[in-house]
């Protein structure tokens, strides 16, 4: 076998069918030029547009959540690795974690036990949330809790109401609930499948999106597009991606008047609710391939122009439920949220720029 440097791959010196190959014999540590590029995108050359390197920062072990996620998401780091592994581990144990673990009741968890939506930023369907976004491991206590929302939460229809009414049903609280349940491993589950049906066909209905007043809501766009993304490749089902490229279409087509009536997109926060912000769109959006689309690329360049030094972005906003960073000061989940999105923008540029060399060459 040869790599042929004008067929950019390796195959048998027989089958090279370019009128004058140009080779070289592939030792074992040998990367092609497309390897290569690929491990430049996955080891960090994606860095080189950040102000800084926060990575030392991100990885600080006094803060396992930030820790894990980092090494999880921005690192590659699978759960078979032993850094993954003890760092997320540790995370029940934190101090602000296992302050919300210790105020969970076993029977009504953070809210009455048939009232999961009480309590709003820290009811047990916003607690729950919160869990996940900061990467805790299911727990029996909190499988317990996951039941409870799926039992007193969801209406018959598959929707996630605020207080067991139809027209409670919110796209934002169906949606997060959603990607709570995928994080704990609910993605198979009939219910959670009964879910995404009953958001998809409220997607797909007239005024579907529409929240109080009247609106359509870009808010409840990115929660519903966040569930989307955080379902496995497998269970992403074909009316489910149509779906999810609608969505992404309305809310990429959205004129954003960012130093106007939509400012509040640049009030960077965590934890979120109901809310949302540009970070966050952008990483939902982002991890949906859609990192070489121009609508997409013009928001992402205008979240990278928010970077502070060092590479951090800075909290503007976060719900009473999780007070471990100050307003005004640089956030670590803020910050993975925002270097998610850059990552998986090169990879999609990258991946797009592959597919059009194998056309050419073709």
């Amino acid at each position: 076998h040869i790599f042929c440097l004008n067929c950019d791959t390796i195959l048998p010196q027989a089958d090279c069918y370019s009128s004058r190959p140009r080779a070289v014999v592939p030792t074992a540590d040998w990367k092609s030029p497309a390897q290569a590029r690929m491990e430049d995108i996955m080891q960090g050359n994606w860095r080189d547009s950040l102000k800084g390197d926060p990575f030392p920062w991100l990885l600080e072990e006094e803060n396992p959540s930030a820790h894990y996620l980092t090494l999880h998401h921005l690192l590659e780091c699978d759960d078979r690795d032993s850094r993954a592994t003890d760092a997320r581990a540790a995370i029940p144990d934190w101090p602000p974690v296992r302050e919300i673990l210790a105020q969970m009741d076993p029977i009504d968890f953070w809210a009455r036990a048939e009232k999961p939506f009480r309590g709003g930023a820290v009811s047990t369907h916003a607690m729950l949330h919160l869990l996940a976004e900061l990467g805790i491991g299911l727990t029996p206590a909190l499988e317990a809790a996951c039941e409870n929302l799926l039992e007193y939460g969801q209406h018959e229809n598959g929707g996630f109401s605020y207080d067991g009414s139809p027209s409670r049903i919110w796209v934002c609280h169906t949606s997060n609930a959603i990607r709570t349940l995928i994080h704990f491993g609910y993605q198979s589950d009939p219910r959670v499948q009964k879910a995404l049906e009953y958001l998809t066909e409220r997607i797909n209905a007239p005024d579907g999106l529409t929240c109080t007043g009247g609106k359509t809501c870009q808010w409840g766009i990115t929660k519903a597009l966040g569930s989307f993304a955080a379902l496995p490749a497998a269970h992403c089902m074909h009316d489910l991606a149509r779906t999810a490229e609608t969505l992404a279409d309305r809310v990429l087509d959205h004129a954003f008047d960012l130093e106007g009536h939509d400012a509040r997109w640049l009030d960077f926060g965590f934890p979120l609710d109901y809310q949302s912000d540009l970070t966050e769109l952008c990483n939902i959006l982002a991890r949906l391939d859609y990192g070489a689309d121009p609508r997409l690329q013009k928001l992402l360049d205008i979240m990278q122009e928010t970077q502070a030094g060092e590479g951090h972005w800075i909290k503007r906003y976060g719900t009473r439920a999780f007070r471990v960073e100050e307003t005004g000061k640089p956030s670590k989940w803020i910050t993975i949220r925002a270097l998610r999105a850059i990552k998986h923008m090169h990879y999609t540029v990258f991946q797009t720029e592959e597919t059009k060399r194998d056309k050419r060459g073709a």
